[in-house]
Order: structure tokens, then sequence, then C-alpha cells
């Protein structure tokens, strides 16, 4: 923690596996469980506590409601203000509604011309949202998407209105929309106190006349200076706008927002030119998944960064984390198995209130005092039919509200007052030791990890060191199984490694990605959408251990991941891999070529997350030595999926 010591008491538990304990909390939890939450220093009251509620409006009009606590009905922004909260954000959609009907797998989930869904957040609702702000003495801000529908750094979707516009064309709709949104919003009594330009433009927005980087999909775009020109046009649509011209304690602050707070390179590359080009704007705005953007530790050194180099406020406007590992609506949740450990706490009320106060903390200790809030992303997206993220779809966020699935409000919704709490730090203490599964050929050398992810009482994760009592090698030269233990300095339990002694068939070395690359395999990756395709660490998108290979893109992509052998013994031989993904592939197959036998494949179909399946060449003849064996995608736009555990093995002479 920042500025501040705390101690650690061991506890002797034993070695309990990680897998051991639940997963995650009933969803009924009772109205008093408490949590631990750890004082920060330095909030002043000004500094934000924020919740984006854009979907709420939606929501209630399902009849969705909220609970301070059980059987206490009441206002969900009320419910927030008590809890500390004093800001809110909306997002504005263009015109939400369908261009085009949308069919997924066949089925269709909305017709052309009807609304969109995921909020349905046109300006309506936003001044209808607003205005309950503003009564109850909130701030609001204002988040221009300038799109139909979600927009983000992996997609900026032209709104359909502007789609044949030229730049100078694009740039007058620009102003004149911004600056008609803001007036009805001062008539309507809901200006907003900051106004956010677009949404994580990391590659710019309305694409592609305010595209940064071609691609292939987008060859042709409009690079920095379009970017900028568009953008100093929302900006002065703001400034024309601005009711500091009266009174200039009430001058609305302007944000420019990116993604993966995480990376710094990232935020240089889009704001060192921004900066150039003297735009006029107050606030960089951050989003901060911590299973996804890296350690809390990476967003304070970015932070630093910022804060130094550009001078300007920072504030995390999107983080968020979840409070079970439950599922209420049988779609798939964005927060899965495996992003507890990457994230760096457990799926729990205490763990997502301390991933929230190590935010809070790392933000308050921005140098010089740039750090000025978090804005949690929809704490209120219970799960409620027909408030999904679009049209016939479910809800992938309710395991990362601040509500249960009933509408309760969360014991880890008090986190925005205990912060701000006088008092001693709570001391931690150790609760479990993760235990280890190692498969290896026996005979081999045994490599053991050098830390375990400990259990804190405040449900954190952190690298604990382990001195492992290391076996016979006589031991390890025996097929079977072997229990190695060892100890943390201090803690008198033990940890465990279960070590699974083979015999290896299997002639691809590192054949899970363990070795965190394609190298150690012998792999080659290759094709116009190579870019796509990476080995990514996430327990939850991996079939064994903690790594996979991973494709994904916004636009359609082609690639080929291949391995050559040589020197093979003639005969028959087997290719297998499993793989799982959301499908929709124009093309997605395996293969088996240059073995001086017949080239064989076989396509794979994806069904789902974490829906894995075995797929296999048999009978691959094997003449001279050679075999090439690999995997051919031709993806569409958006598809994704995962690859792990490959296998080619001799079968016979």
């Amino acid at each position: 923690m920042r500025r501040v010591a705390f101690s650690l008491t061991l506890i002797a538990l034993g070695c309990a596996a990680l897998s051991a304990l639940p997963a995650a909390l009933p969803v009924a939890l009772p109205a008093a469980q408490s949590i631990v939450v750890r004082p920060v220093e330095g909030l002043g009251p000004r500094f934000i506590m924020g919740a984006d509620v854009s979907m709420l409006d939606r929501i209630e009009s399902l009849g969705g409601r909220y609970y301070s606590k059980p059987g206490v009905p009441g206002d969900c922004l009320a419910i927030l203000k008590d809890s500390g909260l004093n800001w809110i954000r909306l997002r504005i959609w263009n015109d939400p509604t369908n261009e085009a009907d949308v069919v997924e797998g066949g089925k269709l989930l909305s017709k052309a011309g009807e609304r969109v869904g995921g909020g349905d957040c046109d300006l309506a609702a936003y001044i209808r949202v607003a205005k309950r702000a503003k009564k109850l003495g909130l701030k609001v801000q204002a988040d221009f998407h300038y799109s139909d529908f979600w927009a983000d750094a992996g997609k900026q979707p032209m709104p359909k209105a502007w789609k044949a516009l030229g730049l100078e064309e694009l740039k007058a709709a620009l102003y004149e929309y911004t600056d008609s949104s803001l007036k009805t919003m001062r008539a309507a009594g809901a200006m907003p106190d900051m106004v956010q330009l677009g949404n994580e433009v990391d590659d710019g927005f309305l694409w592609p006349l305010g595209k940064l980087y071609p691609s292939a999909a987008y060859p042709k775009v409009g690079g920095k200076e379009a970017f900028a020109a568009l953008m100093k046009e929302a900006i002065r649509a703001v400034r024309d706008n601005d009711p500091a011209k009266a009174n200039p304690a009430k001058r609305i602050k302007v944000m420019i927002q990116a993604s993966s707070g995480g990376d710094n390179a990232k935020y240089r590359n889009l704001f060192d030119p921004l900066v150039a080009a003297g735009l006029d704007f107050d606030v960089i705005g951050i989003s901060f998944y911590p299973y996804w953007h890296g350690k809390v530790s990476d967003l304070a050194s970015n932070m630093a960064d910022l804060a130094t180099r550009y001078g300007k406020d920072l504030l995390v406007t999107e983080t968020a984390y979840a409070w079970t590992l439950e599922d209420a609506d049988s779609f798939p949740n964005a927060f899965g198995p495996g992003c507890d450990k990457l994230g760096g706490y457990r799926a729990t009320p205490q763990g997502q209130a301390s991933a929230l106060c190590d935010i809070i903390d790392a933000v308050a200790g921005v140098p010089g005092g740039k750090g000025i809030g978090i804005v949690y992303w929809e704490p209120d997206w219970i799960p409620v039919e027909g408030a999904g993220w679009r049209t016939g779809e479910g809800n992938n966020w309710e395991n990362q509200a601040l509500f249960d699935f009933k509408g309760v409000a969360l014991p880890s919704l008090k986190v925005f007052k205990l912060v701000r709490a006088k008092g001693e730090l709570p001391d931690l203490s150790i609760v479990s030791v993760e235990s280890v599964r190692i498969k290896m050929p026996a005979g081999g050398v045994l490599v053991l990890p050098g830390d375990l992810l400990a259990t804190y009482s405040d449900d954190s994760y952190r690298p604990t060191q382990v001195l492992w009592r290391k076996p016979d090698p006589a031991e390890l030269a025996k097929v079977g199984s072997l229990l190695v233990k060892g100890s943390i300095p201090g803690f008198p339990g033990e940890a465990t490694a279960a070590v699974d002694l083979v015999v290896d068939s299997n002639l691809i070395p590192d054949s899970s990605f363990e070795s965190k690359g394609l190298a150690a395999g012998g792999w080659k990756l290759e094709g116009p959408g190579a870019g796509a395709a990476l080995v990514e660490k996430n327990p939850g998108n991996a079939h064994t251990g903690d790594w996979s290979f991973k494709y994904w893109a916004a636009e359609p992509f082609k690639f080929t991941l291949s391995k050559s052998f040589a020197g093979l013994k003639d005969g028959k031989y087997a290719f297998r891999a499993w793989a799982m993904g959301g499908g929709g592939e124009k093309s997605w197959t395996m293969f088996a070529r240059g073995s001086g036998g017949p080239a064989l494949s076989t396509s794979i179909v994806d069904t789902g997350w974490q829906k894995w399946k075995l797929y296999e060449i048999k009978g691959i003849e094997v003449k001279g030595g050679l075999c090439e064996i690999g995997l051919d995608m031709d993806g569409a736009a958006g598809c994704w999926g995962n690859v792990d555990d490959v296998e080619f093995l001799r079968e016979s002479d």
C-alpha cells in the first residue's frame, strides 16, 4: 500500500489449494456481512467516487428494483450517494436503433429499426437519469460515444447518419450534434459537469475518417491530423456552451479516454500528438480492469508518468471487479473462472472491495495531486430480462455489479465511505497457499515454481516464496506420481506440488504453451492476420495450466500456425489439439501435410466459452521422415477462441 506499512500475521492452516476454496460466496448474502477496508490517505472531499449507471433507465423500465438491505427498497442513485458516491457517468449514443436485422447463430435477435438494447442510451435517457442525479446533489459526466452503439478501443463505428460524409462535413456534423445536445441538456436542467469526447479512443473515433492507424479492414484512414481536427470541433462545441463564460467556477471539464490503464506506451502514442496539436482538454480518462489491464502497480506507474508528462488531471473512469463467479442468466460473464487469479483478488465482496481500495489508493497517490478519482463501471447492472448487452442477449456483467442478483446492495458498496475513515490498518494474514500439479517425462528435470499464490485475509492473492525439498533423482526416474513438499518462510504450513511422471510420447515440446510463447514449441505463425493471434496467460481461457494460444480481432483476419518435423521414423502418426471459442469463423481447420502420404485435415467447430473439444487427425502416413502440422484460420470480424494441449504422437509402424 502507498505510504503506509502493514504487518503480515502468518496463520498455519496447512497447504490447502486455492481450488479447494469456494469459488464464490452464495448469491444470497447476509446483509450484515462485514468487509475489511484499509483507509486511504489524501482523499479530499472533491475526490471523485463515481459510478457509470447508463443501464439504470432501461433496468428500471423493465421492473428492476434496488434495496439498501433485504426488504428495504430504495432509489438506486440515493443508495449510491448514501454509500459515499458523488458522481455518475452516463453514455450517449447518437441513434441506438438497428441499421439492419441482427442475426446470431441463425436466430433473429432484433429487426432493423428496433432499439439496439445495451441500455438504449440516447440523449433522452441521459436527461432522465441526469436530472434525478442533479436533484440528489450528484455531479454528472456525459460520455459521448459518437456512435449508435458500443464504441471502444477495438471498434468505433460511424453513426449511420454520418457514413456518407467527407471530413469537412463530418467536422460540421460533429460540432452541431455536440452543440445541440448540450443546449438540450441545459434547457432540461441536466448540464454535465464533465464531458467525455469519444469512448476509449486509443485508435481514434468515427472510423475510418477519424481512425489513427490503417488496418486490413480500413486501409485508408484519416490519421492523426484528421482525428485531432475532429476532436477540436467536439471540444469547441463544449467550450461554446460552457457556463464558465459567465461563472469560471462552473467550467465544464473535458476528458479524453483510452483503455488498458497499465500500458504507458499506448497512452503516449495517443496523447503525445493530441497535446502537440494544442487540444484544449483537462482530464485524461483511464480504463483499468485489473484482470485485463495488468497489476495495480502498472496503473500507478502509468499515471505517475502521465501526470508529469502532460500535467493533466487523471481519472480512472472505468473499473470493476467481480463479487462472485456465479452466473444469473446463463449468458457468459466477462469475468469468469481464472480472471480472479489474473486480477489478484478473489471473486467475493471482500475481494471486490479490496481491489477498489487498492485502485483508489493508487489514484490518490499520483504525483502533484493529479489523480482526481475513480468511476465504477455499471454497479447497477443487475440481471433483469431485456436489459442485456443488446436486444435479445443477456447480461455478462451482473457478477461485477455492486448489488446482488436480487438488487440488494452488497457489503462491498461500503468501500467508498470506508476508505475515507480514520484508524489503524488491519493486519493481514495468510489464509491458504495454492498447490500445483506438474506433468513431466519420467527421468526428466523437475522445475518447481519459485513462488506460489497465497490468499490473504482481505481476499487478495500475492506471490509467496517457497523453499522446496527436492526429491531424490531416483524417484523422478519412475513412472507414477510424486508429492513434493516445501515451506514458506515464517509459515509453519506446507506447500505441495503433485508431480505426474509419464512416458513422454508427445513430439511437441511445450504442448500447453506454458513457456509463454511459440518458440519453445517450434511453431511458426504467419499470414495477413497473424497479429490477431498470440500466446495468452489466462487460466480461464486455458485447457490446462495458465497459458494457451489465443486469437481475436475486431476485423476479418487470416493466419496459419504450423510446425515442421524432420527425421521422423516412418509410420502412422496422430495430431491432436483441444479448442474452444465463440464460433463464426469462415473456416477453421487443423491439417497434416508434406508427409509423403495424403494431406489430411479436419474442421474445428467452436461452440462457446470453456466448451472445450478434442480434435484429432489419425492415420497420418509419414514416409521419408518429414511432416508439417498446423492450424489454418480464416476468421470473421470479432471471432475468437483458444487452442491448448497440442500433441503429435506416433501410432504405429
